[in-house]
């Protein structure tokens, strides 16, 4: 009986003594894992992010980018991570959705991770090189036809979003573009603009200002509405009503992470995305705020994962 109550007195002060590591937190700086390459969407929401919750808390974040293996790097490297808080990880859906459903043998589980909150969502647009003679989807379609395995287009790597859109566009209009995957879509971006590439789906915020300034050329937004900052029609106007696709940012952190610590990061997101600040300077920028907590988020996730298995399963996409 005395051993009994010696280590549950043991116990108790353990606990004590975590609970007051987890509300004292932070007491040092964040490191935000980026598993795409410097310049992407996801690592300018991150940067800006980090930021601004850096105020909040008190405490640098510092992003690091850890690109390659469809984001399996960076986030393995989290998910080795200690669970303390100090290691959080910013991805999105090709990211943390597609790569376990189409990798063999990944080191973590989709389980060994808690969502701290969803960020932001945002479209993707098929893109052109300008000097491609097509101003719509049909038209893209035609041109592949007419020209057999001489077309290709550019992803952030294989089983991001972007690359499972144009597959999808493949499949349904039996067409023949080839895939080429990059780091993320600043370099895709930069192909595209070199025709070493003649097409890609990229999210519109990080296209706005090439579609601006006439380096690409924008032929469909893939949405259920059109974009106010991007005229366009949408993929269901042309006649691709399954063609529909949008992208979202996420934190999380290592699944043993303490409870008040994932909350306190959930409370300070929420109150860094609910500044005006914050909130004008993302919308000009054609992302959509779009915040959920950590239960929710998961709930989001559970349904992600069953809406792109399909679409794995019918693209059969595989890394060997």
């Amino acid at each position: 009986m005395k051993k009994i109550g010696l280590m549950l007195i043991v116990c108790a002060m353990v606990l004590a003594a975590f609970s007051v590591r987890a509300a004292d937190y932070p007491v040092k700086s964040i490191q935000l894992v980026c598993p795409y390459g410097a310049g992407g969407l996801t690592d300018i929401v991150a940067r800006f992010v980090a930021d601004k919750m850096a105020k909040h808390l008190g405490q640098p974040i510092v992003v690091m980018n850890k690109p390659g293996g469809g984001t399996a790097i960076g986030t393995g490297y989290v998910a080795a991570s200690k669970p303390d808080g100090y290691t959080v990880l910013i991805n999105m859906t090709g990211g943390f959705i597609v790569t376990p459903l189409i990798t063999p043998n990944l080191p973590y589980k989709m389980s060994d991770f808690i969502p701290v909150g969803k960020i932001i969502t945002a479209d993707y647009l098929i893109l052109v090189n300008k000097e491609l003679p097509v101003n719509t989807l049909p038209e893209l379609v035609a041109h592949v036809k007419k020209n057999p395995g001489k077309l290709s287009y550019g992803s952030p790597g294989i089983g991001t979003v972007n690359h499972l859109v144009m597959e999808q566009l493949n499949s349904q209009s039996q067409t023949d573009m080839q895939h080429i995957p990059y780091t993320s879509e600043l370099p895709v971006l930069t192909a595209l603009m070199g025709n070493h590439i003649q097409g890609a789906a990229v999210t519109a915020p990080f296209s706005l200002k090439y579609i601006n300034t006439n380096q690409v050329r924008a032929i469909a937004i893939l949405a259920e509405k059109r974009d106010p900052l991007i005229p366009l029609a949408t993929s269901g106007e042309q006649g691709f009503p399954e063609l529909i696709a949008s992208i979202y940012n996420i934190l999380f952190v290592p699944a043993k992470t303490p409870a008040p610590v994932v909350k306190r990061l959930e409370e300070t997101l929420h109150k860094t995305l609910r500044d005006k600040e914050v909130v004008e300077s993302l919308e000009k920028m054609d992302f959509k705020i779009d915040f959920l907590n950590s239960s929710d988020t998961q709930a989001f996730l559970d349904r992600e994962v069953k809406k792109w298995a399909s679409v794995v399963k019918r693209a059969n996409i595989v890394i060997k």
